[in-house]
């Protein structure tokens, strides 16, 4: 006769767990829907489950971000999760040998990332998981692991307890337990949390949103929120509407992603947070209300500020002795205090041309400034784009002699206008033309390229360069980016591109490239079409 091994030994007592506990396919219940709407917003997940497993399958008690309510034990990652009492963490379950073929990894939910802990009946039986997924590789840092581990020993808690349910009296006792343990632990958060029910009553502040809010849940309309709590929306001065609280625009179904506002509670400094939130629903998509996680930025936004205020200082400081240098400069050069050397003329040039950066890259830096700020102030008027891509080309054309390349320009049969700030145009097709300019070989060719889609007008500025790997092209708008080659080349500020990109969003338009090493690159933006031609300015 055959002897039982260890595993038919662990699944007999898994089983007889189960049964003891009558939790299989029982209906959803709050206490455990609440773990994993915390686990998935504040660990940032689009999946949580509380996973069971009898012979046969994977039973989902709780879920958040899934459809299904079970799947087969045999492509369960909570089967291999439950074999230790150690949480288990796979970053990219395309690169673990025992997952890469699982059907859950090459199919939906396309799981990339899992971390789960084994859950144990009161008796110590292991009958499933709390576990985490995305569908991107990822990786929990220290607190983060902690705080599931912590949430997992909650939800084993809630089983000891339901095991002991037998009434009624019983079952709510219960639940006024659970209610306490989960605000110890939002309380142990040192994020704020707030939530409400369906019908937007507040139900939730922890412990650090009642230090920020000065002050617990009162039975309050949503209309007077802001009035009471002392709401401002991020510029710390203006009242928050109704409409724009994180917490209501997640119940209406937002999702609430690093939304800023300002908390001025009496006798406190203001404090400034980002808030990211949604709703919270039933298994069958019942809404039960919303919950939002705020995030203090305040010194975060201080040191910004001291940031800004640094740059413009440096910047504005540098610019006079700077012009005057490159006016004397230029009296030199002009032979106004004698003739000079072919040795001088050619020092003197040098010292010029890194003037003339040093100037660009003050602008650039006083232009970032002015964005992050919001004093850069567009004025766009509707008008007809050809003639100021005209004019780019006609001022760089000296630039492109310069470098012995050819600048073209490949006008359509018919102009078109659109709603924009043609000095602000004029900076963004330099950035495009220098840049394409410098990095072409002699006797190559820049050409302008202006192309009419359904909705919009694009752009493009080709040349016929070395080209642009596609794992460095995301970079090359960011601020302060430049690609090793490049900087050599061109010894810029790495701001122009993000400059350009940041001008073109606020006309409404986009922007970005397309280019395979060896054949040159794409820079392009495009804007929308003006609907009606109006001579009044549009800011």
């Amino acid at each position: 006769m055959k002897q039982p091994n260890d595993r038919d030994l662990a699944l007999t007592r898994r089983l007889q767990a189960l049964q003891q506990l009558n939790i299989m396919d029982s209906e959803p219940e709050q206490a455990f829907d609440d773990i994993t709407a915390i686990a998935a917003s504040i660990l940032g997940m689009p999946i949580a489950l509380i996973s069971l497993l009898d012979d046969s399958r994977q039973w989902f008690k709780s879920k958040v971000g899934l459809d299904v309510c079970e799947t087969p034990i045999g492509s369960a990652f909570c089967a291999h999760a439950i074999l230790s009492d150690a949480l288990m963490e796979v970053s990219d379950a395309r690169e673990d040998a025992r997952f890469a073929e699982n059907p859950l990894v090459l199919g939906e939910p396309h799981i990339r990332f899992y971390a789960g802990v084994p859950l144990s009946s009161p008796g110590g039986t292991r009958l499933g998981t709390l576990c985490v997924i995305d569908s991107v590789p990822r990786q929990l840092d220290t607190k983060q692991r902690q705080l599931l581990i912590s949430l997992a020993h909650l939800i084993e808690q809630l089983l000891m307890l339901r095991q002991e349910i037998r009434s009624n009296e019983e079952r709510q006792r219960q639940l006024v337990e659970q209610q306490t343990i989960n605000q110890q632990l939002l309380d142990s958060v040192v994020e704020g949390v707030v939530a409400c029910d369906a019908q937007g009553n507040l139900t939730l502040f922890n412990n650090t949103a009642q230090q920020w809010h000065g002050g617990n849940i009162m039975d309050l309309a949503p209309d007077q929120w802001a009035r009471y709590y002392h709401l401002f929306d991020a510029d710390g001065t203006t009242p928050l509407l109704v409409e724009h609280i994180p917490l209501l625009r997640a119940l209406r179904g937002e999702t609430v992603r690093n939304v800023g506002m300002c908390i001025q509670a009496a006798g406190q400094p203001p404090r400034f947070i980002e808030a990211n939130g949604g709703q919270l629903s039933t298994p069958q998509g019942h809404l039960i209300g919303a919950v939002v996680v705020m995030h203090d930025v305040t010194e975060r936004r201080r040191m910004d500020l001291l940031k800004r205020n640094f740059v413009a200082s440096v910047s504005h400081e540098l610019r006079t002795p700077l012009t005057s240098i490159s006016g004397a400069i230029s009296l030199v050069q002009s032979g106004t205090t004698g003739p000079l050397s072919v040795a001088a003329e050619k020092m003197l040039g040098i010292a010029q041309l890194n003037s003339k950066r040093l100037n660009q890259m003050i602008n650039d830096l006083l232009d970032i400034e002015r964005l992050e700020s919001g004093q850069m102030h567009l004025i766009s008027r509707v008008q007809p784009l050809l003639p100021i891509i005209r004019t780019a080309c006609e001022i760089n054309q000296s630039y492109a002699t310069e470098f012995s390349v050819r600048l073209e320009l490949d006008e359509p049969a018919a102009d078109h206008e659109v709603i924009i700030d043609a000095n602000r145009i004029l900076q963004v097709m330099d950035n495009y033309l220098s840049n394409a300019i410098k990095f072409s070989p002699a006797a190559s060719k820049v050409v302008v390229q202006v192309e009419l889609l359904p909705d919009r007008i694009q752009v493009n500025v080709v040349d016929q360069g070395s080209g642009i790997a596609e794992k460095d092209q995301p970079r090359l708008f960011q601020r302060f980016s430049q690609l090793e080659s490049a900087s050599r080349r061109s010894g810029g500020t790495g701001l122009g591109l993000s400059i350009t990109r940041e001008l073109i969003t606020r006309m409404g338009g986009e922007t970005g490239v397309v280019s395979i090493p060896g054949q040159g690159a794409r820079f392009w933006f495009s804007l929308p079409l003006a609907e009606a031609t109006t001579d009044s300015p549009v800011h």
